[in-house]
């Protein structure tokens, strides 16, 4: 996994519900905990685009239901600035399922994916239908 190049906001805590864009089975998941946060005492863990996290399934098939899985987010929608000066911001925040290898369980990814996911995780950039 690389690093981010820019700097994005950090601005889905826990308890956040999200879309799922994948076709693993799960529709909307929340977000549990964050990997990798080292936060401030009381202080809630949030994420942002390219972060891993713990989530659970609310809404989808029976069988993914009520299950602890591993996601990537790949769409926020605050809205993040790249080092040329660019803003980018998408209409939805969304997730994909990853395993333990940080590799998509899906094999397709509805709508666009943010560059700096693309380039942070190259199998979910080579699914993705579209890069912004």
């Amino acid at each position: 996994m690389k690093a981010k190049q820019s700097k994005t906001p950090r601005s889905l805590s826990t308890g956040t519900r999200m879309i799922c864009a994948d076709n693993t089975g799960a529709r909307e998941v929340q977000i549990v905990s964050v990997f990798g946060y080292h936060g401030v005492r009381r202080r809630q863990p949030k994420m942002g685009l390219g972060d891993l996290a713990t989530v659970t399934v609310k809404k989808g098939t029976p069988d993914m239901r009520r299950k602890l899985v591993r996601a990537v987010v790949i769409r926020q929608r605050k809205e993040i600035k790249r080092p040329s000066g660019l803003r980018i911001t998408f209409d939805d925040n969304a997730v994909v399922v990853v395993d333990e290898k940080n590799e998509p369980r899906g094999t397709e990814i509805k709508g666009p994916v943010a560059r700096e996911v693309a380039e942070r995780f190259p199998k979910i950039g080579s699914m993705a239908t579209m890069i912004v």
